[in-house]
């Protein structure tokens, strides 16, 4: 049981460490996606399924403060 004990408070911690760089895209029509803070100066990554359009791309971010982002590139092998 200790080990189970362990692994969910290992789990919650690493959930709640990487919660503020966890965003949500609304790059497509359907449901919003997730996407993750790759850098200081605002680059994003996320799966390349997730940007359907390259216009008004809106990006949800900690504390519901909302902003606008622009695609600079992609990858539709990955």
């Amino acid at each position: 049981m200790k080990v189970l004990q362990n692994l969910s408070s290992a789990l919650a911690a690493t959930v709640e460490a990487a919660g503020p760089f966890v965003v949500r895209l609304e790059g497509r029509h359907r449901l919003p996606a997730t996407g993750i803070v790759w850098s200081a100066d605002g680059i994003l990554v996320t799966a390349h399924h997730v940007i359907e359009r390259d216009e008004n791309i809106g990006v949800g971010l900690p504390g519901n403060e909302t902003a606008v982002a622009q695609v600079v590139g992609g990858d539709p092998t990955m």
